[in-house]
């Protein structure tokens, strides 16, 4: 019988009037969901291998009272197909708008070619509702999808922002770890406000890999749930409790000898016997309390959490079903990362699914620092310094500037740590920072030292201030040159100068201004190596006691963090905080401007030659040719003649007289005032000869 136009249109209204059916999403992902062909196991979704996803989806069902669910996983446990499975069953049983969320857009579109797709293709349901985005007059692109009832947009973590005027029922975040960092402040954050309307209908799900503990997303929002773990019943005392690494033995050199100890009745048993009754097939409807009854595997929550929030973890790749992850292979990986700190990493989150503990994180804090302060002045060089370098750096009502002292081996000294306070385009604020720069500071060995290099920071909002004064100080013979920051992570510690003021005609203007670029996360990495170093010598810093307690708050204000460069590599930034971070921007750019100083300067001799001036005259230096034989006595040194006294009788066998030898600089300079007379500064800027200049 052909059925008239007309009871279609009565067929479609019925159907559009008709109240969603309860359907649960792991009911509908068995009922309807068919994995592609390029999958582990094609064919039919089944939770038979996978009992612990049954718990997840039923929690995230849009007829469900939970509206969070957040899960800490490690790899290749099923995470990707969970996700599959919310969206699917979102998109054909309770129609809503639906956001996914990716760390980068690359990743969206990646998503959208390798998981969805086929998803799409193989599944009727869906194919039914979404139509292909290459099909003409879909309306579909590859980063959005209509569908009845809503749209699904794919998105990229720096793109949440601009959600703003959206309203979204369903959220799918994927590994929010590797999300980015945005002004506007936290991209769940941005992205959960536009479910607001929607209430306890909205549902927000995540997943994903932790990284490190304390600054992991998904570790966050677990702890914001009831963190549900995954319970195992032990085949001999039956008694339940989750599989842990800690608890996995075997025999040295025999990695197929793994097996696991019981919490209880420390009995060994290998995987198999762990897995046969635990993972046996459940019937349809089964909950997690019926399961624990029965003797299966089941999920018991261990924290009272947020209302409305449920999560999971503790569950590690050693509870993976028969054939993923054997425990003999996770014993060769646990071998191999033994030494190795990004190996390790990457066991404790890829198959554990935990966070690690950083090592290489800042666990230096800013009281340890203080408490090393050493008893010397301000403005004061102890023995050992060399050469003096400064760092500035630029803010709107300020600069901040640090002094510091370098030796052999970079061994290095503060000096002076300060804040000139003023508008950086007045001309007074750059003066007092000129008379700051060209103080003289007093060395250990009476002898004053002179700033030999100085790093201005550049960026900000007062560039032309900065070159401005250093195409002055340059005028006047000082070695005083403009820095910023580079933005790769790998950029060399300071680059070749940059030429940036030109004539009409295109070329440099002769003496003008340059700009060099400081790879500041190379320097900030070696820099917070050497402040763990607790003993004298090479690569160890020193502070005096004048630094205020300040300044080392500003050292330790900025953290590690995984982040990706604009080529998509993922390696540990330094991030600024809330905390103020002057004087570590400060010690980085002083360390720069000594690169510079010792630039195209055989070490070595610059040393000796420095050592000359400020270190201890020693007893190898009377062999010198130049020395004279005998160095006479200054006249304001010379003790008058007591007053004439009787002779007494002389000595049969007298002892000459021994002689006083003054070896001091001020002898050496009265004798021979031509050899020590200061040089005049050059008229242009010259790289040679800095070390001997004065």
């Amino acid at each position: 019988m052909k059925i008239r136009p007309i009871d279609r249109v009565r067929r479609a209204m019925a159907e559009g009037l008709r109240p969603d059916r309860e359907v649960w999403v792991d009911e509908w992902a068995e009922s309807n969901r068919v994995l592609p062909p390029d999958t582990p196991e094609p064919g039919p979704f089944r939770f038979a291998r996978t009992p612990y996803l049954i718990d997840i989806h039923r929690t995230m069902s849009p007829g469900s009272p939970w509206r969070e669910g957040w899960w800490m996983k490690p790899h290749q446990v099923g995470g990707s197909v969970t996700g599959e499975n919310l969206i699917g069953a979102w998109v054909c049983t309770a129609a809503g708008s639906v956001l996914t969320v990716f760390p980068t857009l690359d990743d969206a579109k990646q998503w959208e070619l390798t998981r969805f797709e086929p998803m799409r293709a193989s599944t009727r349901a869906l194919r039914r509702r979404i139509r292909p985005a290459d099909e003409k007059g879909s309306d579909n692109t590859k980063l959005r999808k209509r569908f009845p009832g809503g749209v699904m947009r794919l998105v990229g973590s720096n793109r949440v922002g601009a959600l703003k005027s959206s309203t979204i029922r369903y959220i799918k975040f994927e590994e929010p770890d590797e999300y980015q960092v945005l002004e506007q402040g936290s991209v769940v954050g941005l992205a959960k406000a536009r479910t607001a309307n929607f209430g306890r209908k909205a549902k927000i799900y995540g997943d994903g890999t932790p990284t490190f503990d304390g600054r992991s997303e998904i570790q966050r929002q677990v702890l914001r749930g009831d963190q549900r773990k995954w319970h195992l019943h032990c085949p001999d005392c039956h008694h339940a409790q989750p599989l842990v690494w800690e608890q996995l033995k075997w025999v040295d050199g025999g990695p197929d000898s793994a097996r696991h100890a019981c919490s209880a009745c420390g009995t060994l048993n290998d995987e198999a016997t762990w897995k046969a009754s635990n993972y046996a097939p459940r019937p349809p409807g089964m909950d997690e309390a019926e399961a624990r009854q029965t003797g299966r595997a089941y999920w018991q929550a261990t924290a009272t959490g947020e209302p409305g929030v449920a999560s999971w973890c503790g569950l590690e790749a050693l509870a993976a079903p028969m054939g993923w992850r054997p425990w003999p292979s996770l014993v060769v990986d646990w071998l191999a990362a033994q030494g190795d700190e990004d190996k390790l990493r990457i066991f404790y989150n890829n198959l554990r699914g935990l966070p690690y503990q950083d090592k290489v994180r800042n666990d230096l804090g800013a009281e340890q620092l203080q408490q090393r302060a050493e008893s010397y002045e301000l403005m004061t060089c102890p023995q050992g310094g060399l050469i003096c370098t400064a760092g500035v750096d630029t803010q709107d009502n300020r600069l901040a500037v640090v002094i510091r002292a370098w030796g052999r081996g970079e061994e290095s000294w503060g000096v002076w740590h300060g804040e000139i306070y003023g508008n950086p385009s007045a001309p007074e604020t750059w003066a007092k920072l000129k008379e700051l720069l060209e103080a003289p500071i007093q060395h250990a060995s009476g002898q004053v030292m002179r700033v030999d290099a100085v790093a201005i920071d550049a960026g900000g909002h007062h560039g032309e201030d900065v070159y401005a004064f250093c195409r002055d100080a340059q005028v006047r013979g000082k070695h005083w040159f403009a820095i910023r920051g580079a933005k790769s992570y790998d950029a060399p510690k300071l680059s070749r100068p940059k030429k940036i003021e030109f004539t009409w005609r295109g070329n440099p203007v002769p003496g003008g201004a340059e700009l060099r670029h400081v790879g500041t996360q190379a320097i900030k990495n070696l820099i917070d190596g050497r402040l763990k170093l607790t003993q004298p010598g090479g690569g160890a810093y020193h502070f005096p006691l004048g630094f205020q307690a300040d300044y080392y708050k500003q050292l330790r204000s900025e953290r590690r963090e995984w982040r990706r460069d604009m080529q998509g590599h993922k390696a540990l930034w330094w991030v600024k905080g809330k905390e103020r971070n002057e004087a570590w921007d400060c010690e980085v750019y002083g360390y720069a401007a000594y690169l510079y100083a010792m630039a195209g300067q055989h070490a070595e001799t610059v040393f000796r030659n420095r050592e000359k001036l400020f270190g201890q005259v020693r007893q190898m230096e009377l062999l010198d040719e130049n020395l004279p034989a005998r160095i006479p006595e200054p006249a304001a040194a010379r003790v008058p003649h007591p007053e004439p006294q009787p002779e007494p009788d002389p000595d049969p066998d007298p002892e000459p007289a021994p002689q006083r030898l003054e070896l001091s600089f001020a002898s050496l300079i009265q004798a021979h005032p031509a050899a020590h007379a200061p040089r005049s500064p050059p008229t242009r800027p010259t790289r040679r000869g800095f070390v001997q200049r004065w």
